[in-house]
């Protein structure tokens, strides 16, 4: 992974909000960790997928689900699918990947079909 930390693009934040649109117990304080994510670093193969860390303030709150994927999704109508991962109560991967030979790009919220794990 490469590095540039910045805030979440708009498009980023709404397949997060997709991905945790279903009420789970901790689903409400990673919502509101969205606004203040960083992004981190962002895979060196050219797809969207990126590296995540809290931002400060009281939307940093920490969740209480357990470590590693939480949240899957796989595109309507192709390979293409995203997974979310969280550690120590906060975001820390949104992971877009597909099983074409291209980098795979940001999905449309619309398009997902999401899955707890």
């Amino acid at each position: 992974m490469s590095t540039g930390e910045r805030h979440l693009s708009a498009e980023e934040q709404a397949v997060i909000l997709a991905l945790l649109a279903q009420d789970f117990p901790g689903a409400e304080e990673l919502r509101a960790q969205i606004p203040s994510a960083l992004v981190t670093g962002h895979c060196g193969c050219g797809c969207a997928t990126v590296d995540l860390r809290p931002g400060t303030g009281p939307r940093a709150l920490s969740s209480p689900v357990q470590d590693g994927l939480l949240v899957s999704a796989s595109a309507h109508g192709g390979g293409d699918g995203v997974l979310l991962f969280v550690e120590d109560g906060h975001l820390s991967c949104l992971e877009i990947y597909t099983i074409d030979d291209e980098p795979a790009s940001l999905p449309c919220p619309a398009d997902l079909v999401v899955e707890r794990v």
